[in-house]
């Protein structure tokens, strides 16, 4: 029965990340005034939390009704290696946009508009970096057979001899790199501005979801750590950081533009063009 204890708390967290995902997602298309730049930049960040969530849920799920059982995700590579690849690039690509996002931040504190350059090599760095990171252990052959949740479970093959290398190069440096970037940019956003903003405070929540999603997980790693009220907690802050993204994206920049009336969601008309501009996130 305690094997049960990961799965059912991932399947649980996860789902309410896919909801909360979702529920952006559907704002995003169904509300055309309310998207501007840094929203465009939030849908990245929550589509990318959404896939690395759906695997999570598929994971533990299967998992649920398969872990009696002969199979093994292991030993079918197609499907085995396109769950690694697309783990390592949902996670590392949420996590490149988020920097994006807090660099949009920066400039909105910095220079009161957004850095029209800066924004066409945006792609670029969100899409094109993790891609390029996340398909070299394809090659190499670094990914397969994860623990926990062994059976249906596939991420850096715990059976390779290298996998501690491998999961720090393909994984963990580049999420530190990005939250030490993160972390100079709140530097100077603060010598700049040091009225408390909500665009610098936003800075810091999102920096925050960053470092306890998956920071402090992927330093705890590094030791070595297999127990299962750790993985629980490791999968548990996985699993959570898409409905983490969503609420506080909801609460700062659509609460106070959105209402629910006569059951449907509807936008809230301000009294001037002003007043109708997402705000600053």
């Amino acid at each position: 029965m305690i094997d049960l204890f990961l799965p059912i708390v991932t399947i649980i967290l996860s789902l309410l990340s896919i909801i909360s995902c979702g529920f952006v997602i559907y704002i995003y298309g169904s509300f055309r005034e309310l998207r501007n730049d840094q929203f465009t930049i939030i849908l990245q960040i929550i589509v990318f939390n959404l896939i690395f969530d759906l695997i999570l849920f598929g994971d533990s799920f299967g998992y649920l009704f398969l872990r009696n059982s002969t199979f093994q995700m292991s030993e079918k590579p197609v499907l085995c290696q396109s769950q690694s690849f697309f783990s390592v690039y949902s996670i590392l690509s949420s996590t490149v946009w988020t920097s994006i996002l807090i660099h949009s931040l920066y400039h909105s504190i910095k220079d009161r508009e957004a850095n029209q350059y800066m924004q066409s090599y945006y792609p670029g760095l969100g899409y094109g970096i993790p891609l390029l990171i996340s398909i070299i252990p394809i090659i190499i052959d670094a990914y397969g057979q994860y623990y926990p949740m062994s059976q249906t479970n596939c991420f850096f093959d715990v059976n390779n001899r290298n996998v501690q290398l491998y999961t720090m190069i393909f994984f963990n440096i580049p999420i530190w790199i990005m939250f030490l970037y993160n972390l100079i940019v709140i530097i100077l956003a603060i010598r700049i501005n040091k009225n408390f903003t909500q665009s610098l405070y936003s800075i810091y929540i999102y920096q925050g979801i960053l470092a306890v999603c998956w920071i402090i997980p992927s330093v705890v790693n590094v030791f070595g750590i297999t127990s299962l009220i750790w993985k629980t907690i490791d999968f548990g802050l996985g699993g959570l950081i898409g409905f983490l993204n969503s609420f506080w994206f909801s609460y700062t920049a659509l609460a106070d533009r959105l209402s629910f009336e006569n059951g449907q969601l509807v936008q809230r008309i301000k009294e001037n063009t002003a007043e109708q501009e997402l705000a600053k996130i």
